[in-house]
């Protein structure tokens, strides 16, 4: 039988890659829709992206500290250091592109002719931005 704290650890590894494959895969989705369709369509898939980004983005915050912590007090240095360092910078970028997408998305709802072009553009940098994130967490998970 597996021990409760190795389920619980799995549990949150497990979860945290389910939250980043909700952010880059809807993020995939909302730019490919952004690109091909109608801003009426386009519209209501950002909008429910958004929606789903946070809860993920804030998922993901939560089982990073956890997946930290598992890790503390002998957190590595050398190449998954720098690694680490670099995600968390782009973390926080990600954090600020997004609240300005978000609100892109919330002022193109309220347009009479929608700007589409520039939610592709947050969506193509959204999508390249978590891809690059997840590089990273390749990088750690692999030494």
């Amino acid at each position: 039988m597996v021990p409760l704290s190795t389920a619980a650890h799995l549990f949150v590894r497990w979860l945290h890659v389910l939250a980043m494959a909700v952010a880059l895969g809807g993020g995939v989705t909302a730019w490919a829709v952004s690109h091909t369709a109608d801003a009426e369509t386009t519209l209501a898939v950002a909008t429910t992206y958004e929606v789903a980004f946070w809860g993920a983005l804030g998922t993901l915050v939560m089982t990073g500290v956890g997946n930290l912590g598992a890790l503390a007090p002998a957190i590595p240095r050398g190449r998954w250091g720098v690694a680490f360092v670099a995600k968390l910078g782009l973390l926080l970028v990600v954090l600020g592109g997004s609240a300005v997408r978000t609100a892109t998305v919330r002022a193109a709802r309220d347009a009479t002719r929608p700007a589409t072009t520039t939610l592709e553009r947050g969506y193509a940098l959204t999508t390249l931005a978590l891809a690059v994130l997840v590089a990273l967490a390749a990088v750690m998970a692999h030494g």
